[in-house]
């Protein structure tokens, strides 16, 4: 999803020139034209300057056909040249092509019929085509735009700097002193393959920080964690990848302090492949240390991602 949505402005701007050729080729090739070669004009020319010439040029070649035989008629015929059958009202002494609700011919000033049952008028195919590359030729830039708008208000609300201390659990639980941590880590299940985490928001000043304690049965490494803000359209993701570390200091939480927003979204992962199931629990208590106890923590554990 994140790669779709990179490029998919890209996808986009491909898209268009593709409709355009689409269309220009089946539309020439209908009215008899050159249809290889306008569109190779509507397509390569920039600023859609090809496919503007073709609009206009295009209307001295005919899209008119018989409504019997379906042959290209054009707008002059009086009759069709494949089935012959009348296409036009004449004035039957001087010949000259009259309107439906014409009742004398403004030639020869001959009385015309009132009807004309035995013409047939040629037909017109309509062109929704030309509606539809018309709209995508509007939307798209207008996509783009909100795209980018919704991505750098994504990009906004994951500013500011992110931090991770790492401890063990037994660290942990004697500098926060909080009973309800100490319940929630014993009913963690223990698959190795799956992760716990307790999340507390609280807003000040208008902006949401968040707070993620995340527990990894079994995990005895202590762990190199990066942070890799994701935004997108459908939201924002605090992806958290797991390196292996260099000290075995028994069970591991890691608390992560972040500004985020309230649908987002968690993503932990081992070496980037490796993704685990985390079980969230939001929790109204605060999951930070004090200060004197983050000082000292991060003296010994801690590693600060800005």
């Amino acid at each position: 999803m994140r790669l779709f949505i990179t490029f998919l402005p890209l996808i986009i701007l491909l898209m268009v020139p593709v409709l355009i050729g689409v269309y220009v080729f089946c539309d020439a090739k209908h009215r008899k034209m050159n249809a290889v070669g306008w569109t190779l004009i509507a397509v390569i020319a920039p600023a859609f300057v090809g496919f503007i010439i073709y609009l206009v040029v295009r209307n001295d070649y005919s899209d008119l056909e018989c409504p019997v035989c379906h042959m290209q008629v054009k707008k002059e015929y009086t009759v069709c040249p494949g089935c012959g059958v009348k296409l036009s009202r004449n004035c039957p002494d001087c010949g000259m092509r009259v309107e439906p609700l014409w009742k004398v011919c403004p030639k020869c000033a001959s009385k015309l019929a009132e009807n004309y049952e035995d013409v047939f008028e040629p037909i017109k195919k309509k062109d929704k085509m030309l509606g539809k590359i018309l709209a995508v030729i509007i939307i798209v830039p207008v996509l783009l735009i909100v795209i980018m708008f919704i991505s750098f208000a994504g990009f906004q609300s994951l500013t500011g700097v992110s931090g991770v201390t790492t401890l063990p659990v037994n660290e942990y639980l004697q500098l926060a002193q909080n009973p309800q941590i100490e319940q929630w880590l014993t009913e963690c299940g223990d698959e190795y393959s799956k992760a716990y985490a307790l999340r507390n928001e609280r807003v000040e000043d208008g902006e949401i920080n968040v707070n993620y304690l995340i527990y990894i049965p079994r995990l005895s490494e202590m762990p190199e964690v990066r942070i890799e803000p994701a935004t997108g359209i459908f939201g924002n993701t605090l992806r958290l990848i797991f390196e292996p570390g260099n000290r075995n200091l028994g069970n591991t939480l890691v608390l992560v302090t972040c500004k985020g927003e309230k649908n987002q979204k968690l993503d932990i992962r081992f070496e980037e492949d490796q993704r685990i199931d985390c079980k969230i629990t939001e929790v109204s208590y605060s999951l930070e240390l004090t200060d004197t106890a983050r000082q000292e923590a991060q003296a010994e554990y801690t590693k600060v991602i800005e």
